[in-house]
């Protein structure tokens, strides 16, 4: 079993800030957004898919475009 003193302790808290710091981005923001095109792509498909159950099969998928 490895022993690890504060000093271990404290060397791998400032290297994980700094990870931490290089992986975020600069400009302040914290989340990532999809552009506005692909929002409106993805709703566009939700309205075009039909999803139905069927007797002989279990669903029914279409997209109605």
């Amino acid at each position: 079993m490895t022993d690890f003193t504060l000093n271990d302790l404290m060397d791998f808290t400032q290297k994980e800030e700094a990870m931490v710091k290089e992986f975020t981005p600069q400009n302040g923001i914290a989340e990532m957004e999809p552009c506005e095109r692909s929002v409106k792509n993805l709703l566009a498909y939700s309205k075009a898919l039909s999803i139905r159950k069927s007797r002989k099969l279990k669903s029914l998928t279409l997209v109605l475009n």
